[in-house]
C-alpha cells in the first residue's frame, strides 16, 4: 500500500506529538507517514527543502498562514466547532485519535475523487449489494456481515446498513467490544432526510461508526423503533443514496428485512446485486416460491428486472435442485454448515475460515461479472 505524507500543524506540541506517536503505532502507520510543525514557516520550509505533503490538517489559524504557499495541498481545518473555519472540510480536533484519523483519511479519499472526476468528467459508481429472504432465521445477517468484510479486505471501502425492523446486529457486532447501539444513528439521518435539513458532506463522516474486525464502517439503528416500523419505501431509499452520494463508499452491503412489499421491491431495484438467502428447510423454499410468485404478479415487469440481477444462495446445504423458480438463478457458490454455530447463541464472528471462504468467492463472483457495471476495478 502507498504511504502518504500528512502534515499536522498544531499549535500545543504536546498534542502533536502524541498524534505523532498514535499514528506511528497504530494501522494509520501503513497508510500514512506524518509530520508535525507548531509553526507555519516550519512547514513552508519543509517544502523548500524539496519533501512532499500530501494531506494538510491544520488548526484555522495556522491553515490561513499556509494556503497562500500551499494552496494546491489537499487541507482539513482542525476546529472545536464545526463550521467555524468556512472550509470545506472540517474535522473536530478534540476526539477520539482512531476517529479523527478515519476521518482524516475519508476526506482524503473524497479529495482524492473529486479530483479523478475532475479529470475523467464522471463519477466512480457506488456498488450497492443486498442481502434479502423471504424467510427469517436463515443466516442473512450472518452473511451480510461478513460480505461486509470480505469487501473490505478486497480494498473497498465499505458501509454495512441494516434496515430490518428489529435489528439484532449488535449481537454479533459488539463481539469486539464496540458499542454498535450508541450515539448518533440512522434515526438522525432519517429526520435530516425527512425535514429537508441539509446535512453537510461532512455528516456522515462524523457520525458513522468503525467496527474494528469487519473493517468497515456502519451506523447504530434507530433510536426510535416507530422511524423504522413507519419507514417508507421513499426514505428508505434515500437513506441508501445518502450514503451512496456522500463520496466516501465504494461498497454498501444492505442487510434487509425478510418478506416482500413496496419497501422491499424499491430497495432491491435501486441495488447492483441482490443475494436472497435460502435453505434445505420445505417452510423455506415454500416461502421463497411463493414470494416469487407474489412479486411477479403485483410487479411484473419491474419485478423480472430486479430478478435479472438476483442470485439464490444456498446456506447449510448444496444447491436446491428442486426449488422452482420464477427467473432467480442458483449463485454459483454455497455457504458450509458450520456446526459450532448451531447453538442458536450469537457466534464470534469470523470464527469460521470455511464460511469467510465461501463469502469471498460469492463476492468475486459477483464483481467480476459487473466490474463495468458496477464500475469497481
Amino acid at each position: 500500500m502507498k504511504r502518504y505524507q500528512l502534515a499536522i500543524a498544531v499549535k500545543e506540541k504536546e498534542y502533536s506529538l502524541r498524534l505523532a506517536e498514535y499514528v506511528r503505532s497504530s494501522p494509520f502507520g501503513d497508510r500514512w507517514q506524518i509530520s508535525v510543525f507548531t509553526h507555519p514557516n516550519a512547514c513552508k520550509q519543509f517544502l523548500n527543502q524539496g519533501y512532499n505533503i500530501d494531506l494538510l490538517a491544520a488548526e484555522p489559524d495556522l491553515l490561513a498562514e499556509l494556503q497562500p504557499d500551499l494552496s494546491q495541498i489537499p487541507s482539513i481545518a482542525l476546529v472545536s466547532k464545526l463550521g467555524e473555519s468556512g472550509e470545506k472540510f472540517e474535522l473536530l480536533q478534540y476526539q477520539s485519535l482512531p476517529q479523527l484519523l478515519r476521518g482524516m483519511s475519508g476526506h482524503f479519499d473524497v479529495m482524492s475523487q473529486m479530483g479523478k472526476q475532475s479529470s475523467k468528467g464522471s463519477r466512480n459508481k457506488v456498488t450497492i449489494l443486498t442481502v434479502h429472504s423471504a424467510s427469517g432465521g436463515v443466516g442473512k445477517t450472518t452473511f451480510a456481515l461478513h460480505l461486509a468484510n470480505a469487501a473490505s479486505n478486497l480494498g473497498h471501502r465499505t458501509f454495512y446498513l441494516n434496515l430490518e425492523r428489529f435489528n439484532t446486529a449488535n449481537l454479533w457486532l459488539n463481539h469486539d467490544g464496540s458499542e454498535y447501539e450508541s450515539g448518533v444513528g440512522l434515526s438522525d439521518l432519517l429526520y435530516g432526510i425527512k425535514t429537508r435539513a441539509q446535512l453537510s458532506d461532512q455528516w456522515l463522516l462524523q457520525h458513522r461508526k468503525y467496527h474494528s474486525l469487519l473493517k468497515c464502517d456502519y451506523l447504530p439503528s434507530f433510536t426510535n423503533l416507530e422511524d423504522r416500523l413507519s419507514l417508507s419505501a421513499e426514505d428508505a431509499v434515500a437513506i441508501v443514496n445518502t450514503i451512496s452520494e456522500s463520496g466516501h463508499y465504494d461498497v454498501i452491503v444492505l442487510d434487509m428485512e425478510d418478506g416482500l412489499d413496496e419497501l422491499h421491491v424499491s430497495l432491491l431495484e435501486r441495488a447492483d446485486h441482490n443475494f436472497w438467502i435460502v435453505n434445505g428447510e420445505q417452510s423455506v423454499l415454500r416461502k421463497q416460491q411463493l414470494a416469487e410468485k407474489y412479486g411477479e404478479q403485483k410487479w411484473g415487469e419491474q419485478f423480472q428486472s430486479l430478478i435479472r440481477k438476483s442470485e439464490l444462495v444456498c446456506n447449510r446445504v448444496d444447491e436446491v435442485s428442486k426449488h422452482k423458480s420464477n427467473g432467480l438463478k442458483f449463485a454459483p457458490y454455497s455457504l458450509p454448515d458450520v456446526q459450532e454455530w448451531r447453538t442458536g447463541e450469537p457466534h464470534i464472528l469470523l470464527s469460521s475460515s470455511h464460511y469467510r471462504a465461501a463469502v469471498g468467492k460469492l463476492l468475486k463472483h459477483v464483481l467480476s461479472e459487473g466490474d463495468h457495471a458496477y464500475g469497481i476495478r
